[in-house]
């Protein structure tokens, strides 16, 4: 029953990009070849000037709205997105992101039980030397940061038209601001034990991880002020301090090979 349940609902896949004439086309062919039957594509490209736009159109057949204009950034450029699209889900697979396998919508959506309104899977971080498997978290846990990737979360459309993303007031941390919320009110989140996607270092938390952190901080203190929250992220953003420290001084492959060597010692997953 849940599977015939599954395979009525509509999932819209929004891709964003800007100059990423590297990385689109595997995004691309990423969403295309979802065997799921129900999938609207959505591409909201920011006004790219190299050949991203090029690219875009080889596929164009495959994509149901295509818009290519400025906007004021990613998060501005998400709720666009979700204006534009009418599935019953989305999911954002941005520019550089893909789907971990063909299947991975259909088995997600085989297990999505009727009240899930955030739905969620695992994901994997590509680094240069090597492969972070990272295992989704608790929504309990959801106040010690981000428990999964936003591009392994689908969520209820509805949500997203009722809550857009802040970006006027976030600048690195909407999505995070989005799912902490939703959970802090009470809406239904279901993990999945499936991989939902694999991407590159290096997106926006990731670069910026101090800001990241610190507006983490403050969109938990909305909520949640005691003193064991701030105990919690004034030793974290010592932890990235020293991290990025380490980052700075040390080759790429070495800083890796200690990233990998400590995550052992953690009992964490890498290839």
């Amino acid at each position: 029953m849940i599977i015939i349940f599954a395979f009525m609902v509509k999932i819209s896949v929004v891709t964003i990009s800007f100059n990423c004439e590297n990385e689109i086309e595997d995004t691309l062919k990423s969403v295309i070849h979802q065997d799921y039957p129900n999938i609207e594509y959505v591409v909201v490209d920011g006004g790219s000037d190299d050949k991203t736009p090029a690219i875009i159109e080889k596929y164009k057949k495959d994509i149901d709205v295509y818009v290519s204009e400025k906007d004021k950034g990613i998060y501005d450029a998400m709720n666009k997105g979700v204006k534009l699209s009418s599935g019953d889900w989305v999911i954002f697979m941005n520019a550089g992101d893909v789907f971990y396998e063909n299947t991975t919508i259909s088995k997600m959506f085989a297990q999505v039980q009727p009240a899930a309104q955030l739905l969620y899977g695992d994901h994997e971080v590509v680094y240069e030397h090597l492969t972070k498997v990272k295992t989704a978290g608790s929504p309990n846990q959801l106040w010690k940061g981000m428990i999964c990737s936003h591009q392994a979360l689908f969520v209820k459309r509805e949500l997203l038209v009722q809550f857009p993303f802040e970006w006027e007031k976030w600048k690195v941390s909407a999505d995070f601001h989005f799912i902490f919320n939703r959970w802090y009110e009470g809406a239904p989140f279901q993990h999945v034990n499936v991989f939902v996607t694999k991407f590159a270092a290096g997106g926006l938390s990731d670069v910026g991880s101090i800001d990241s952190k610190l507006e983490t901080w403050k969109i938990v203190k909305e909520r949640m002020d005691s003193p064991a929250v701030d105990e919690y992220y004034n030793s974290l953003i010592k932890y990235e301090k020293y991290v990025n420290l380490l980052r700075k001084s040390m080759p790429n492959a070495a800083f890796e090979k200690l990233m990998k060597l400590k995550n052992k010692v953690k009992g964490a997953d890498i290839k």
